[in-house]
């Protein structure tokens, strides 16, 4: 019964480009576990019963290393860099030294344009709170009138052109029961736009998004530039889309007034956990990575905000297995440094009785997270990357360059634990581009070495969770770009040549 369902939904197949490169021949790569926190570690003061927890990455404290802000049902808490790569536990970053609260997804920017990461933290326990950094990484914590609800995740972009973020919170249900979906009794907590004022603080709208698009058990959203015309739109993946109400993708006018995309082919009604943005097929255009219970879908844009489904000629798919049956966060990033995105795939048992859904699957207890390798030409391949299969309930997951060697490192979040995790092997590391600037998000990052031209994109959203404002460049071995033109939102452009690999920051003009 999951076939079908699946086979009705997706939007048809198309095969990806060849580009005429030949896959770059690294060392085997993989992510070895540095550090682990489990639920005897943490922190207590909140219900964990819906505990999802969620990780935004960024330098809390200005050091120039990167700090991870969690969000846990028992209580928030940050995990400060050494500055050697390692992070430490600490849960005194409240106002004056005071704690922070239990929360579900969290996200880190720079709200205020002072220089310092502001924090989000939202969840299933009142309102969501803006966190404002006092710049040493303490936070000043103020509610969000109106954000109560059972809110999954947390994605910023400039939604108005004014160049301030704006934060969308993704809602789903508390107590969600597929038994009571199905017989039409329950639908998802509503979808909230809010708009950042010139001063700093965040309302409210309630008719900037499509009537029929707040309401669906949404686990995640994305911002992104579907239409490349320079405006930030939304993509809505909703849980429970057989029942309640497929994926949507919002498309932007500019001034945060969005419509409904209805030929877009990927309006996919499924039980969407996670979406990835990036270059599947290295033709410059963004693709979508979505994760659901019985396999993720890859959709290649095929240009005009329209999609076109690649997963199985890609070899982009995960079978269906009791090991290998709920897929969550997703990303992709060049983790082996050889020029092309690569992707990342948690997975963990649900717990949820998907026979009340009609679906006849098996949600095996120990279910690896999973490394799909791009072989540079639009297709994929399972690596073992046996360090990163921890069978645990995993949730999610957030990148950075923790250790600053030039290659990306992973946080992971599930149910009742923390894990960090230093990747190793691939090429020679690339160029860790660090963007820095209070309207940083969905800028594109175009880097040519030799004839060919890599594009990236700084969208740091995952489920429940943020990556660092960093771009990784794999430069397959060489030393160093020939150029690297990054695209700010707004249109303005940076430019740098001979890039050598390393950390690299560039400011917002």
């Amino acid at each position: 019964m999951v076939w079908l369902l699946f086979a009705a939904c997706t939007a048809a197949t198309v095969e990806p480009p060849d580009s005429g490169a030949e896959p770059e021949q690294c060392d085997d790569v993989d992510l070895v576990e540095v550090a682990v926190l489990e639920a005897t570690d943490l922190p207590t003061r909140g219900d964990l019963h819906h505990t999802v927890q969620g990780v935004a990455i960024g330098d809390l404290d200005g050091d120039g290393w990167l700090d991870a802000l969690v969000g846990w049902g028992g209580g928030s808490f940050v995990m400060m860099n050494d500055a050697t790569g390692s992070l430490q536990f600490d849960d005194r970053r409240g106002a004056d030294g005071g704690s922070l609260s239990p929360a579900v997804a969290a996200a880190l920017a720079d709200f205020d344009g002072d220089g310092d990461l502001d924090g989000v933290l939202s969840g299933w326990q009142g309102d969501s709170e803006l966190l404002w950094n006092d710049g040493t990484g303490h936070f000043d914590v103020v509610a969000i009138p109106g954000t109560a609800g059972a809110t999954f995740a947390s994605a910023l972009g400039d939604a108005d052109g004014d160049g301030d973020l704006d934060l969308f919170l993704s809602a789903a249900s508390t107590d969600m029961s597929f038994e009571a979906i199905v017989a039409g009794e329950q639908v998802g907590d509503p979808n909230l736009l809010l708009l950042q004022t010139p001063d700093h603080e965040f309302q409210l709208t309630t008719d900037a998004l499509p009537a029929g698009t707040l309401n669906g058990m949404t686990l995640h959203t994305v911002w992104f530039d579907a239409e490349s015309d320079g405006d930030l739109d939304l993509y809505v993946g909703n849980d429970a889309g057989y029942y309640i109400e497929p994926n949507h993708l919002l498309l932007n006018d500019g001034h945060a007034r969005f419509t409904l995309a209805t030929d877009c082919g990927c309006a996919l009604a499924m039980l969407t956990m996670g979406v990835a943005v990036g270059d599947a097929d290295q033709d410059g255009l963004p693709d979508l990575y979505v994760t659901d219970v019985a396999g993720p879908n890859l959709l290649l844009n095929t240009g005009g905000a329209t999609f076109a489904d690649a997963t199985l000629v890609a070899h982009a798919d995960i079978p269906a297995l009791a090991e290998s049956m709920v897929s969550w966060g997703t990303a992709f990033v060049d983790l082996d440094a050889d020029r092309d995105q690569d992707l990342l795939v948690t997975f963990g048992q649900s717990g949820q009785n998907f026979q009340d859904a009609g679906l006849d699957v098996e949600d095996g207890a120990d279910q690896p997270s999973q490394l799909l390798l791009s072989d540079g030409a639009g297709a994929y391949a399972r690596a073992a990357a046996p360090g990163f299969q921890d069978g645990s309930r995993t949730r999610t997951l957030a990148l950075g360059d923790f250790d600053r060697d030039g290659r990306p490192d992973v946080i992971t979040v599930g149910k009742y634990f923390y894990r960090q995790w230093r990747t190793t092997g691939g090429c020679e590391p690339g160029i860790t581009l660090q963007l820095a600037g209070k309207n940083a998000i969905g800028a594109r990052v175009e880097t040519t070495l030799g004839d060919q031209t890599d594009v990236a994109w700084n969208l740091p959203s995952t489920t429940s969770a943020s990556s660092a404002e960093e771009v990784y460049i794999g430069l397959g071995g060489a030393p160093k770009a020939d150029r690297i033109v990054v695209t700010w939102p707004g249109g303005l452009q940076t430019e740098l040549v001979d890039v050598e690999a390393g950390v690299v920051r560039v400011a917002q003009p």
